[in-house]
């Protein structure tokens, strides 16, 4: 319990899925946490079960997609408990549809939060750690953040946007005491796919997509029975904020970790023969 004891974490799109669990997790094991949501409606569930648990969390009302709702929020974070000592970047969503039906209203939407919106928070963060000398950046990508599956090229864009800045942001941050990490969930029992944003022309009689889309469902349905539960994604969280020497990627699921070994260690027609099989065919 007393693993975290004094260190605070601000873990964003806490209302559920990933960030709730690790919400939850991390504060059962002494951290003292900040669930940031769009809303406090939204937080309440993570609320009420903080309290059955007599768990330290704490809720905040913070929206990441604008300067001000960060600016706003922040200060009086930093009065209430100190200090921000670790971020857990966790909030975004999905865009579906093939990519040429993309608006542009649509990639920049799903940049926003994925992307820019982790991006404004760790700027928030950053001063205090970089004068105190130590913190903890964590971004939870995807593993769509390392290899883009069919109509999900949006989504998958936004997440390697955010793997390549974490990626300069460690070697930037390492000499100031300041850790940067990945974690890159492949299927897991979250609210991602019931918030998906399908795109307004998806599925649209004028593109040619509409029997590969069918293909696609009906494969996808299959796999998406093998979601798992997102605690074990707050476990590894936890395995990189108490470890002296973290990694800088973390992949967690079976099917991510073969999907990554089979992009990098096979020719890649082969891997794409496959990939296409296993989704479209």
């Amino acid at each position: 319990m007393s693993q975290g004891r004094g260190k605070n974490v601000l873990i964003t799109g806490a209302s559920g899925g990933i960030g709730m669990a690790t919400a939850l997790y991390l504060a059962d094991k002494g951290y003292s946490v900040i669930g940031a949501g769009r809303s406090m409606a939204r937080l309440a569930h993570l609320r009420e079960r903080a309290s059955e648990r007599r768990l330290p969390i704490t809720t905040v009302e913070m929206n990441i997609n604008s300067e001000e709702g960060v600016a706003d929020a922040m200060p009086g974070l930093i009065e209430r408990h100190g200090s921000i000592d670790m971020l857990v970047n966790n909030a975004g969503y999905s865009l579906w549809g093939p990519s040429q039906s993309l608006s542009m209203h649509e990639i920049k939407d799903v940049f926003e939060t994925n992307f820019f919106a982790a991006f404004r928070v760790i700027q928030a963060v950053l001063p205090g750690m970089v004068e105190r000398g130590s913190g903890d950046i964590v971004n939870i990508t995807s593993v769509e953040g390392r290899i883009a599956t069919p109509f999900n090229g949006g989504y998958a864009a936004s997440k390697f946007a955010l793997e390549g800045l974490s990626e300069a942001l460690r070697f930037e941050l390492w000499p100031l005491g300041v850790r940067v990490t990945v974690v890159e969930p492949g299927l897991f029992g979250t609210n991602l796919l019931s918030n998906q944003v399908m795109a307004a022309r998806a599925e649209s009689p004028d593109l040619p997509y509409g029997p590969y889309i069918e293909r696609y469902r009906a494969h996808r349905s299959g796999y998406d029975r093998l979601s798992k539960d997102p605690i074990k994604v707050a476990r590894v969280v936890h395995k990189i904020l108490r470890s002296r020497r973290p990694r800088f990627r973390y992949t967690v699921g079976a099917e991510a970790i073969f999907g990554i070994l089979g992009a990098r260690f096979l020719p890649e027609r082969v891997f794409q023969t496959l990939l296409a099989r296993a989704l479209m065919r």
